[in-house]
């Protein structure tokens, strides 16, 4: 009898997982229903759904299918860079003078280098003139020197993914870059004065601002709300121009856009905030490598990468995440550091886990790309491997709650699911996708990939889709 049930058992451990594999293959019915209400093609849609645990997937779906899976390649990109650099990697800006200190001048040039820092902000950059004007220096003779030699430049037109230049998405990446390359315009109304102040941070060389915005005392309202803006190229110096109507009563308003090279941000910047410290600079700005005999005055450590990570995948930066591809090729195989250099580094790491992904293609790291693609069993096992890795809490912490922050904030509001999911979502014309993980009902955590490519599908199906197939994971 004994031997018996032990045969029985034997026959359901190998028959069981081969039924559990066929059984799982259907998307769940409220998922149909969704992509069937908003007629979604079932074939344009990957599904990956796996419990951390165990051995094999929940659900598959068209799991091998290349997808373009948007903002989510940004998952690819930073377990990579976490996993190889790790959390503690920083970020330096190296500092150097050509010439000698006396009596608090500085009588030769100032060169700032940069390797890359993906959120070197207006603070960094305070901290660093901070720190100048305490090695006993109060005037710069020179110029201002930046050197941004270790990518190399990219020959992408800001333009090409989508006609949108200025906008802060498309923003490229730089060694030496500010604000992640952002402009920031505050539209200040002036009751008193009746009139409508604009002002920007960082100040920017040569570039112009053409204030003729119309103050008016009506209701604040869509017609009024926001100036109209519009940026005339006319070398050397770049017009901003500012039209059109706007309420006194609507209060300050906010715009960002990309609107200089990155040298002009760095240098408009340092010459305010170095004048704001005491100094003394008049010098112009240089674009030039660090010569071999200038004396290195301090370097200025950024944020570890753990903690740079969180800004990148919360809010889905696009520039942060070049920036990160660009660090791991030129630290995997020397400077310069190019997006080449980054996908051999991310493919060799992947096989150092014995992965193989012969249909990924990065791109530049980011997923802000139409050529972009994973399959959703690829994209699934990278999670799975990131949820046993040592650095696991770091990377899980980099992701959007759902419900709570970053790009999931206002998603599953009201539902039992908000604060139980950290997910990274993804967003082109034809694209929505997701992926990370779930945490349900009965206190099990699962892996959860969708990857979606269907005309129209960005327009809140998609979503829809994503939110039902969450459901079903939380109720298992």
């Amino acid at each position: 009898m004994f031997k018996r049930i032990l045969s029985h058992l034997l026959v359901l451990t190998l028959i069981l997982p081969v039924a559990l594999a066929q059984a799982n293959t259907g998307l769940p019915a409220d998922v149909v229903a969704v992509m069937q209400k908003h007629k979604l093609s079932s074939e344009a849609l990957g599904v990956f759904v796996q419990e951390v645990n165990a051995d094999r997937p929940l659900l598959l779906h068209n799991p091998d299918t290349p997808f373009n899976p948007a903002s989510v390649m940004k998952l690819v990109t930073t377990f990579a860079a976490l996993d190889v650099l790790g959390p503690t990697y920083t970020w330096p800006t190296e500092v150097f003078a050509d010439g000698p200190i006396r009596d608090g001048v500085l009588r030769g040039n100032l060169y700032i280098k940069g390797y890359g820092n993906p959120w070197f902000q207006t603070e960094d950059l305070w901290k660093l003139a901070r720190q100048l004007r305490e090695k006993n220096i109060l005037r710069i003779e020179g110029d201002l020197v930046l050197d941004n030699s270790f990518f190399q430049p990219t020959a992408n037109d800001p333009a090409a993914f989508d006609g949108e230049p200025y906008r802060p998405y498309n923003a490229l990446p730089d060694a030496l870059l500010l604000n992640t390359r952002v402009t920031r315009f505050l539209i200040q109304p002036d009751e008193q004065r009746g009139q409508v102040n604009i002002l920007t941070w960082p100040p920017v060389k040569d570039l112009q601002i053409d204030n003729t915005v119309t103050p008016t005392g009506a209701a604040c309202g869509p017609a009024n709300a926001m100036p109209d803006m519009r940026i005339r190229e006319s070398a050397p110096t770049r017009r901003i121009e500012f039209t059109g109507p706007f309420s006194l009563k609507c209060g300050e308003r906010e715009l960002y856009r990309v609107v200089a090279e990155p040298a002009q941000q760095i240098y408009g910047a340092f010459r305010s905030l170095w004048e704001e410290t005491g100094g003394q600079f008049n010098g112009g700005l240089r674009q030039e490598s660090v010569p071999p005999g200038a004396s290195r005055l301090l370097i200025f450590e950024s944020e570890t990468l753990a903690e740079v990570i969180r800004p990148l995948n919360k809010f889905s930066n696009n520039v942060m995440a070049r920036q990160f591809l660009l660090t791991l090729g030129a630290e995997q195989y020397g400077a310069p550091g190019t997006e080449q250099k980054g996908e051999k580094a991310v493919q060799d790491w992947l096989a150092g886990y014995g992965l193989n992904f012969p249909e990924l293609v990065l791109d530049n790291g980011s997923g802000l790309s139409r050529e972009a693609r994973i399959s959703a069993r690829h994209m699934g096992q990278l999670l799975m491997l990131a949820w046993k890795s040592p650095t696991m809490p770091e990377y899980i912490a980099s992701l959007p709650i759902a419900g709570v922050d970053g790009t999931f904030r206002r998603r599953l509001r009201g539902e039992d699911l908000v604060g139980r999911a950290h997910l990274k979502t993804g967003t082109l014309n034809g694209a929505r996708a997701m992926g990370g993980y779930v945490l349900s009902r009965s206190g099990k955590r699962y892996v959860v990939v969708t990857l979606h490519n269907q005309p129209g599908v960005q327009n809140g199906f998609g979503s829809a889709v994503q939110d039902a197939l969450l459901k079903w994971i939380y109720e298992r």
